[in-house]
């Protein structure tokens, strides 16, 4: 008998077989019936309230009322000196120390892949980027990305689009492309690398969780959760979008198969993992050409 068949159990009121994800399904189902409740009523992005004589208000009381209006804030950015975003998430101290983003980046385009409200993004320009160019699949995440946009003064632009249509007729080429935070949440991983060696001409930084089983140590491995998991320091909260969990090796393994070369670990266990890697196609990262109507 299989693992696999060895956890499987019949249920006990006749309502089918009980595998190691089925809490997780059940989850998924549960949250999707309150979906179908409300679809009906609901809308896309939440609505933010006028700020009452909005016209006459200092343009610090404007954003405030816009941050304070959202409901939900992943990630603690400045908007402008010694004011902040109230995010849960604090990127420069648990995450750009370890990601491995260069201190110049003078004259790069760069290329955020799942932004969020836009830390590495407005970062990279900070470094001097000539232009960052975002991308988040979260409407919510765009909204808040231009509210920050806006008090920094920023010309980083985010686009909802998700990482699969990434392609170098519509997208441009870039000299440095961040990809920090996605790959787990993706179904069809392999596609998504595939897309940003579309786009890439100069280096890619890879972040993303690994999990490592001593039994396969040293092989390509993966664990795949149809379902998410739950998530957080004790298991609290529940993610429907992680699907896979990778090895080191296999995330080597997969930017290596799809192109990438000079692939280097930048930060391992216990800090975040970060792989650094180059493209083979190494040319200046340049923008579409306009006249040639790439959108249409």
């Amino acid at each position: 008998m299989s693992s696999y068949d060895k956890t499987k159990e019949i249920n006990a009121e006749g309502g089918g077989e009980i595998y190691p994800w089925t809490e997780q399904k059940n989850r998924v189902a549960a949250l999707t019936a309150g979906y179908e409740r409300q679809k009906h009523h609901a809308v896309t992005s939440q609505p933010t309230a006028p700020l009452k004589d909005h016209l006459e208000a200092k343009t610090k009381d404007f954003i405030a009322h816009q941050v304070q209006s959202e409901k939900y804030w992943f990630q603690k950015i400045e908007l402008f000196p010694g004011v902040y975003s109230p995010g849960w998430s604090d990127p420069a101290s648990e995450k750009l120390p370890y990601y491995g983003l260069p201190e110049d980046l003078s004259g790069l385009r760069v290329l955020d892949i799942g932004c969020a409200e836009g830390y590495f993004s407005f970062e990279a320009e900070k470094r001097g980027a000539r232009e960052v160019v975002a991308i988040d699949s979260f409407p919510d995440s765009i909204r808040r990305f231009n509210i920050v946009k806006n008090a920094r003064q920023s010309n980083a632009n985010a686009y909802l689009c998700n990482v699969y249509d990434l392609n170098k007729a519509q997208f441009g080429t870039f000299d440095l492309v961040l990809f920090y935070g996605v790959f787990y949440h993706l179904k069809h991983p392999q596609l998504a690398l595939e897309a940003i060696r579309d786009v890439c001409t100069g280096t890619l930084l890879f972040q993303t969780y690994v999990h490592e089983d001593p039994k396969v140590q040293g092989e390509a491995w993966a664990q795949y959760n149809p379902y998410g998991l739950m998530s957080g320091s004790n298991n609290e909260n529940f993610d429907p979008t992680v699907f896979w969990l990778f090895n080191a090796t296999a995330c080597i393994a997969m930017l290596d198969h799809v192109g990438f070369e000079s692939i280097r670990v930048v930060s391992d266990s216990p800090k975040p993992f970060v792989l650094r890697a180059e493209s083979i196609e190494q040319k200046p990262g340049c923008p579409v050409n306009q006249a040639t109507a790439p959108w249409c």
